[in-house]
C-alpha cells in the first residue's frame, strides 16, 4: 500500500502500528484519573499501571516520601489510593467500616481456600467470622498453652542442641517448625513433630504457599491485562498457590473431618482446638455429586451460624498457612533484632526470671512481661509479615474532602507507615522503650485494625511469648560476622529477607 503515492508500506506492517496504537490507547486511556482530581502518584506502565509485580509493595515506603500520605496507582488500568492518613484510615478501619467491609478481590484463589474468613464478603464473612471467633477466647487459648509449652519445650531443646555451631543456625527452619507443631495440635490436635523432621510433609507443602515461581508471579498480571482469561486460568488448574499444595491440605483436612465426625459425644467434648469447634458447628448444606456445597456457596435456606465441610476446609487451610509465616517470621525477625541489641536482650531474660522465675509460662503470667510484650511490638512495627493491607469501597464516600468511588480499593502501606519519622522519631531502630509512651493506635496496624483485624492475633502473640520464654532462658542470641546491619528483603507481597538470619547460639548460664 501507497501512502502519499510516495512509500509503499505492506498492509500487515500498516495493521500491526494500527494495532500497537490501539493497544497502547485502550492500556493508558484512564492514567489521567488521579491527575484530574489533584492528586498525585507515580507514574504507571500501559496496560500494567504499577503493579508490574508483587514487588510494587516494596516501592510503597519510596512513593510515600515522594508523594505524601494519599496518592494514586494503577492495578493494570483500575485506579486504586495508597492512604496513610491516619485521619481517614480510623474511618476506612472503623468508623465507616460499613463501607470498607470487604477487601480486595482475590481472583486467582482457589476453592476451598477462597472459602476462608480472610477472602469472604459481606453477610458470608460475618456469619463465617462470628462463628469462629470463640476459637481464640481466652478460655481457649488459657486449654491450648499446655500444647504450646510443649512444642516451646522441643524448640529450645533443639537450639541447646546447636549451641557454639560455628557457621551458626538459620532461625527461620527452627521457628517455622515450631510454628507448625503448634498450629497443629491447636488447629488440629495433631502431633507432627516437624521440629525434628524438617522435611515434614506439612511444612514442605506450607512452605510452597510462600515460594513463588516466576510462572505463579504472572499471573496476576496475566489476570489484570485480560480479565476474561482468570476463569480459563482456574479450569486448567492455574492459581496463585500450587494445586499440588490445595490437594494436599484438602485431602488432609477433609480427612480429620470424617475422624472427628466419628468421634464419641464424649471424645469430642475433650477436644479443644480449632478443627473441633468448626466440626460442631457444621452442617450439612445442599451438595453437588462430588458432595461440596454448589459453586462454594451457602444456600439462602442454609444462612445460619453453621458452616459446611468446605467452609471448614478453607478455614483449616488459612489458618495453616498464615499461621505458620507469620508467627515464625516475627520469631525470626524478634531472634535477629535481640542479637543485635544484646543489652536489650539481657533485660528481657532479667525481666523473665524476675516475674517468673521457673514457671511455666502460661496465658496468665505471660501478662506480667510488660518488657517482653514491648519487644515484640518493636518486632512488628519494624518488620509487620504483611507489607500492606487492604479495602474496598461498597459504595461512593468522601473522607475529609477524598472522594473514594464505589469498587476503588484503598491500600494501607503497613511497612512504610510504621516506619514514618513523622509518627516514630528515629523510626529505623529498634527501640522497645518507644512503646512506653501512648500513641495514634492507627499507627501500628501490624494485625490490621477494626472488624476485620487478624483474627489469631491473641494466639499468636502467646505463640511468640511462650516461644521466647524457654528460648531466652535456654540460649542466647548472637550476631555473626556476617550478620547484616540493615536487612534486605525479597521482592514479595511478604516481608522476607534476601538473604537468611543466620545467628550463633550461646548458653544460657
Amino acid at each position: 500500500m501507497e501512502i502519499l503515492g510516495l512509500v509503499d508500506v505492506p498492509l500487515y506492517l500498516l495493521l500491526a502500528v494500527a494495532a500497537a496504537v490501539l493497544l497502547y490507547i485502550h492500556g493508558t486511556w484512564n492514567f489521567n484519573y488521579f491527575k484530574n482530581r489533584g492528586i498525585r502518584g507515580p507514574t504507571p506502565y500501559p496496560l500494567l499501571g504499577n503493579s508490574t509485580s508483587f514487588s510494587f509493595f516494596h516501592k510503597f515506603k519510596e512513593w510515600n516520601r515522594q508523594y505524601g500520605n494519599i496518592y494514586g496507582i494503577f492495578l493494570g488500568r483500575k485506579p486504586a489510593l495508597v492512604i496513610s492518613d491516619l485521619d481517614i484510615l480510623k474511618e476506612v478501619f472503623v468508623k465507616s467500616f460499613n463501607t470498607f467491609r470487604n477487601r480486595m478481590k482475590f481472583t486467582l484463589v482457589p476453592f476451598p481456600f477462597n472459602l476462608g474468613v480472610f477472602f469472604l464478603e459481606d453477610s458470608h464473612w460475618k456469619r463465617v467470622r462470628g462463628i469462629i471467633t470463640p476459637s481464640f477466647s481466652g478460655g481457649k487459648l488459657r486449654k491450648m498453652c499446655a500444647a504450646i509449652n510443649d512444642c516451646a519445650t522441643t524448640l529450645s531443646a533443639n537450639f541447646s542442641k546447636v549451641v557454639g555451631k560455628k557457621e551458626g543456625v538459620i532461625m527461620k527452619e527452627y521457628f517455622g517448625a515450631y510454628t507448625m507443631d503448634v498450629i497443629s495440635r491447636t488447629a488440629f490436635g495433631i502431633k507432627v513433630d516437624s521440629q525434628n523432621d524438617f522435611n515434614n510433609p506439612f511444612v514442605a507443602h506450607a512452605k510452597l504457599m510462600f515460594t513463588n515461581s516466576k510462572p505463579r508471579r504472572l499471573l496476576p498480571l496475566l489476570a489484570r491485562f485480560c480479565p476474561p482469561l482468570v476463569w480459563i486460568i482456574l479450569k486448567l488448574g492455574g492459581a496463585l498457590f500450587p494445586k499440588s499444595m490445595m490437594n494436599f491440605f484438602q485431602t488432609n483436612i477433609t480427612e480429620m473431618i470424617k475422624q472427628r465426625q466419628s468421634d464419641t459425644k464424649e471424645r469430642r467434648e475433650q477436644r479443644v482446638d480449632f478443627l473441633q469447634l468448626l466440626v460442631d458447628a457444621e452442617i450439612e448444606a445442599d451438595r453437588d455429586e462430588n458432595g461440596h456445597a454448589a459453586n462454594g456457596q451457602i444456600p439462602e435456606k442454609h444462612s445460619v451460624r453453621r458452616l459446611t465441610t468446605d467452609e471448614i476446609v478453607g478455614q483449616g487451610i488459612l489458618f495453616f498457612i498464615a499461621g505458620y509465616e507469620t508467627t515464625a517470621s516475627t520469631l525470626n525477625f524478634a531472634s535477629y533484632s535481640l542479637a543485635m541489641n544484646p543489652g536489650t536482650q539481657e533485660k528481657a531474660y532479667n525481666e523473665i526470671t524476675e516475674m517468673l522465675g521457673n514457671e511455666e509460662p502460661n496465658y496468665d503470667n505471660i501478662g506480667k512481661l510488660k518488657y517482653l510484650d514491648k519487644v515484640i511490638t518493636e518486632t512488628l512495627r519494624l518488620y509487620p509479615p504483611v507489607i500492606a493491607l487492604n479495602r474496598r469501597a461498597s459504595e461512593t464516600i468522601e473522607i475529609k474532602g477524598l472522594t473514594i468511588p464505589e469498587g476503588q480499593t484503598v491500600f494501607v502501606p503497613t511497612f512504610a507507615l510504621q516506619r514514618d519519622p513523622q509518627l516514630f522519631k528515629d523510626p529505623e531502630s529498634f527501640k522497645p522503650e518507644r512503646h512506653d509512651e501512648k500513641s495514634n493506635p492507627l499507627s501500628f496496624l501490624a494485625f490490621g485494625y477494626g472488624p476485620r483485624i487478624c483474627i489469631g492475633m491473641r494466639l499468636a502473640l502467646v505463640e511468640v511469648k511462650i516461644a521466647l520464654v524457654h528460648v531466652l532462658r535456654t540460649v542466647k542470641f548472637e550476631r555473626m560476622p556476617d550478620t547484616q546491619e540493615v536487612l534486605t528483603f525479597k521482592l514479595s507481597n511478604i516481608l522476607q529477607t534476601e538473604k537468611d538470619i543466620r545467628l550463633k547460639l550461646s548458653p544460657r548460664c
